[in-house]
């Protein structure tokens, strides 16, 4: 992944670090924390990586992949990668004015209702079909039902009316930047959940030493560590994929891996964590319980693992046997 300024890194990681405490996040499920949104709105945070010109902050992808990473690391109840990994990047394209406040997308569906994470929250719908894209007030939505997934974050099914749509990305592609936004909040959780164990690890002790010391749990905590690693590989290779400028076929084709790896990678941390740490590890005061629930919860949003693991091997299906081994080892990807 391109280089991304530590200093950035490090202003984000203390905000979410100080706003984002396991009682402040117990308390917000069912809604967002108008507290941590309004301080990475008023910073600038919320809309790092939408270009000045279009109302954003301005910088790279990998800027705003690096503060999704942190959304996720410190599971900070906010829709932030809703507005500027996905509404915000629609807007953007289409040459819409961006919007103030928290934003949903709805993502048309061929019949009925569309699933939009976190509009119960949202001031905005960013409004995509296969006629084009478009910006209406929350209001403007038909709610036929509502809940919270497994992390107490809110969603909806809605219809929206009256909008006026204008050229935009298509839904695929704006269903594929939603993969990409949870891979990034995914590959984040996931990090922060294999560093709990190694910190759980340390502190706890058994028959007179620290459980790290025990291979059994050597092992686990190693077979975490990789498979962190390997989902914030993929979730980076995506976004440098997208920033190169790779066209929509390629960019789909990377984001497929990075939510695959990311969605399979959820299975064996958050069962390894929970084995670590036992039932203190389930409680609402410990933090691990925020990160494993919304990775299960992320896992199956804007497609599961499965699903874009079918998108994936048809890519490669397609481009045959011998497009295989260059396909992964190369620069540019060969398949077409």
């Amino acid at each position: 992944m391109a280089s991304v300024d530590p200093l950035l890194i490090e202003t984000i990681e203390s905000m979410l670090g100080d706003l984002c405490t396991p009682e402040v996040i117990g308390a917000a499920e069912g809604g967002l924390n108008a507290k941590v949104w309004g301080a990475l709105w008023e910073s600038g945070m919320a809309t790092v990586g939408l270009a000045e010109s279009a109302g954003g902050s301005g910088g790279s992808p990998q800027d705003a992949a690096a503060i999704a990473k942190a959304v996720g690391r410190f599971a900070a109840p906010v829709p932030l990668v809703e507005l500027s990994l996905v509404g915000g990047w629609v807007c953007e394209q289409a040459g819409i004015a961006l919007p103030d406040g928290p934003v949903a997308v709805v993502i048309e569906a061929e019949a009925g209702p569309a699933r939009a994470y976190w509009c119960p929250t949202a001031e905005h719908l960013v409004v995509v079909g296969e006629g084009g894209v478009g910006l209406a007030p929350a209001s403007a939505a038909t709610v036929a039902r509502s809940g919270v997934n497994q992390a107490g974050e809110p969603w909806a099914d809605v219809t929206v009316s009256g909008v006026s749509l204008q050229p935009g990305p298509s839904p695929l592609d704006v269903r594929a930047r939603g993969a990409l936004a949870r891979s990034l909040t995914m590959a984040g959780a996931l990090g922060q959940a294999a560093e709990l164990s190694v910190q759980y690890c340390n502190e706890r002790e058994q028959f007179g030493r620290a459980i790290g010391k025990f291979q059994v749990l050597q092992q686990y905590l190693a077979q975490m560590a990789g498979e962190a690693a390997a989902a914030e590989a993929a979730a980076d290779n995506a976004v440098d994929v997208v920033a190169s400028g790779a066209d929509a076929h390629e960019a789909v084709r990377a984001i497929a891996a990075a939510k695959t790896v990311t969605g399979r990678a959820v299975g064996t941390i958050n069962r390894l964590a929970h084995q670590i740490h036992g039932a203190i590890g389930y409680t609402d005061e410990h933090r691990l319980q925020y990160s494993t629930r919304r990775l299960w919860a992320w896992r199956d949003e804007y497609g599961s693992d499965a699903e874009w693991a079918a998108v994936l091997g048809r890519s490669v299906v397609a481009a045959g046997g011998p497009a295989l081994w260059p396909a992964l080892t190369s620069w540019p990807p060969v398949i077409r």
